[in-house]
Formats: structure tokens, sequence, C-alpha cells
């Protein structure tokens, strides 16, 4: 772990692009050597530092919906929330401008397929689980989760993207995801 720690703070540091493995080694207190034989590559790096990075904050998200009894609206409601105060949460925005910051496709795609899509097929899961138990209209859960993530990051992404988003505007992050659940179960709703 000391490893991933010492490989996200100089990738946050340096990009990407411009880190160099013996930066890594150097932070941790390494020999490149004992680098190399746990990772293969920097691109192997780069995944599990950004990985371990976001996986605990993500799970706890996630780990918050213990069960279906709660009704739909208040458990998105404070999934929502919590979605939302992850992501915009000045570590996590930093890891994710890192991210979007590749320029290399298929590191960009693996990050993807082992992050976000991970994610939102979680999110598929719950909202599967509610149309099951009536509490959702039946639909395609995958585009559901879409359109979920998509209504909770409406009012903030390009902001985030251009640099734009201010302490003001993320004083209101649970109205921000409340407004984002109302949309989405006025269309989900049964």
């Amino acid at each position: 772990m000391e490893l991933l720690n010492a490989a996200i703070e100089v990738f946050l540091e340096k990009g990407y692009e411009r880190t160099l493995m013996v930066d890594i080694s150097d932070r941790a207190g390494c020999s490149k050597g004992t680098l190399y034989s746990y990772f293969t590559n920097k691109q192997d790096l780069f995944c599990e530092s950004v990985l371990a990075a976001t996986d605990t904050q993500v799970q706890g998200t996630f780990e918050e919906i213990d069960s279906l009894t709660t009704g739909i609206a208040q458990l998105l409601q404070n999934f929502g929330r919590s979605v939302l105060r992850t992501l915009y949460a000045p570590r996590f925005q930093a890891i994710r401008r890192l991210v979007f910051s590749i320029s290399d496709k298929e590191l960009a795609k693996t990050v993807y397929d082992l992050s976000v899509r991970t994610n939102q097929d979680t999110a598929s899961m719950l909202l599967s689980a509610a149309m099951g138990n009536g509490q959702l209209r039946s639909a395609n859960s995958q585009v559901a989760a879409s359109h979920f993530i998509g209504l909770l990051e409406s009012e903030l992404l390009l902001k985030f993207l251009l640099h734009a988003l201010d302490a003001d505007t993320l004083k209101d992050i649970d109205a921000i995801a409340d407004r984002a659940v109302a949309v989405f179960c006025d269309s989900y709703a049964i």
C-alpha cells in the first residue's frame, strides 16, 4: 500500500506522462527493481494506484446502501448525496483530473473498465433490485444507472471540467443531489 500511496502522490504532482518509475521508487524509498517486482510497468502501477486511492471512498458510498426497505426516493437521495460528496471531495477531484488528462487511450479505457464501469454496474444492480421490487418502473437498469449518474453530475461536471467549480456551489451538494433524484424518480416512478 505504501508503494501505491507514493505512486498516486507522484502522479498527482507530475502528471502521468511526466512521471517516471524512478520518481515513484525514490518517493517510496525502494529500488526500481522492487517496484518492478510488484508492477509490470507504469500503466499497471497507475491503474492500481488510482483504484487504491478511490476504492475506499467509492466502496463507502455503496456500503451505505444496505437494503431496499427504505423508500426508493430516500434511498436514492442518500446514495446520490454520498456519490456527489465523494466525487467532489478535493482529493477525489484531483484524481479525476489526473485520469482525465491521460492521453493513452488504452490506459484510459482500462481505468474506465476497472473503476467507472464497475461502479456503474453496482448502481445498475441497485436500480434493478428496485425495479424487481416494484419501486421503480421496469427498464434497462444499465441505461437507468447512466441516467441517474448523469443527472447527479448535471449541475457540476462542466464546471468541474472547466475549473469553474467554486466553494459556494459545493455547499449546495445535497440540494443538487436531491434535485437530480427528483428528476430521476419522476422519470422512473411507477
